[in-house]
C-alpha cells in the first residue's frame, strides 16, 4: 500500500510538470519534423548490438511565464554516418545552440590526472568514430563548424572555426559580456557553452560528476535566457546521459515538459 501511494505521488508530480504545448508559438513545422526524425531514429545491425538502439533522445519544455521554449537533444557520442548527418540537420534548424563542452581547466586536469577519462575522450572516441563510419563527428562539433562559438575557459571566439577574438570565457557572465549586439543581431548561428563557470574536479569513478555538471548546465541555460541573449528557441545539445537530469532541473525552475511532442 505504501509503495503504491509513493508511485501515485510520483505520477502526480510528473503530471504537474507536463503540458500540451502550442508549438506554433515558437517552433516551425520544419524544426518539429527534423526533431521527430531524430527522436525516431534507431540503430541497426552491429551498431545496435554493441551500442544499443537509441541514438538521440529529444525533449521539449515550455515556460508560460516568459513564453519560452527550450529544445533538448541528448545524443549518443558514438553513432554512425546517417545519424551524424541527421544530427547536423537538427543543429542547422536552430540559430542558437547551447552546447556541452569541457572547460579548459577541467580538460587539462583530465589530461594530467585521469588517464582513463583522457583515453575515452581522446584516441578511443576517435577510433570508435572511424569504426562506425562516423566521419562527421558529433552534433556538437557540427554546430561549432557554423557560426560564432565561445569556448569555455579557452578565451576564444571563433567564427566558422576560425579565431576572430580573444574575450574572457570562463564564466557565463564573461560570455554575455562578449556577446555584443553586432554578434547577436548578425543573423549568424551562435554556439554558447553550457559549462562555463565553477571548476568541477573530474573523476573516472562517477561518470565525470554527472549531476554536478547538469546543475552547472541548467544554471547557465536559465542565465542566458534571463539575460535575454537567447532571443529564439535554443537547442541544447549534450550527451544523452545528461538529458533526464537537465529536464528535471528545468522543470524545477518553472518549465513544463511538452507531452505532445
Amino acid at each position: 500500500m505504501k509503495k503504491s501511494f509513493i508511485l501515485f505521488l510520483l505520477l502526480l508530480n510528473s503530471l504537474a510538470y507536463a503540458v500540451d504545448c502550442d508549438f506554433e508559438r515558437g517552433l516551425n513545422p520544419k524544426q518539429l519534423k527534423t526533431l521527430r526524425s531524430a527522436d525516431k531514429l534507431k540503430r541497426i545491425g552491429l551498431n545496435r548490438v554493441i551500442f544499443g538502439r537509441e541514438v538521440y533522445d529529444v525533449g521539449v519544455v515550455y515556460n508560460g511565464q516568459n513564453d519560452q521554449f527550450i529544445v533538448l537533444l541528448g545524443e549518443a557520442h558514438i553513432k554512425g554516418l546517417r545519424s551524424s548527418i541527421l544530427g547536423s540537420k537538427v543543429a542547422h534548424q536552430f540559430p542558437v545552440r547551447l552546447i556541452e563542452g569541457i572547460p579548459k581547466k577541467e580538460s587539462d586536469y583530465i589530461a594530467a590526472n585521469v588517464k582513463v577519462l583522457a583515453d575515452s575522450l581522446g584516441w578511443q572516441r576517435i577510433l570508435m568514430r572511424y569504426l562506425t563510419f562516423n566521419f562527421f563527428g558529433s552534433t556538437i562539433t557540427a554546430s561549432e563548424k557554423v557560426g560564432y562559438t565561445f569556448l569555455p575557459g579557452y578565451d576564444l571566439l571563433l567564427l566558422n572555426k576560425k579565431r576572430v577574438a580573444k574575450p574572457a570565457t570562463s564564466t557565463s557572465e564573461d560570455i554575455v559580456a562578449a556577446l555584443t549586439p553586432e554578434i547577436a543581431d548578425s543573423g549568424k548561428f551562435i554556439n554558447l557553452p553550457l559549462e562555463s563557470g565553477e571548476f568541477l574536479t573530474p573523476s573516472s569513478s562517477d561518470s565525470y560528476i554527472l549531476q554536478a555538471r547538469n546543475l552547472r548546465m541548467a544554471k547557465n541555460i536559465n542565465f542566458y535566457i534571463d539575460q535575454k541573449v537567447v532571443k529564439k528557441v535554443p537547442l541544447v545539445v549534450a550527451g544523452a546521459a545528461h538529458l533526464p537530469g537537465l529536464m528535471g532541473l528545468l522543470e524545477d525552475s518553472g518549465y513544463q515538459r511538452c507531452t505532445n511532442f
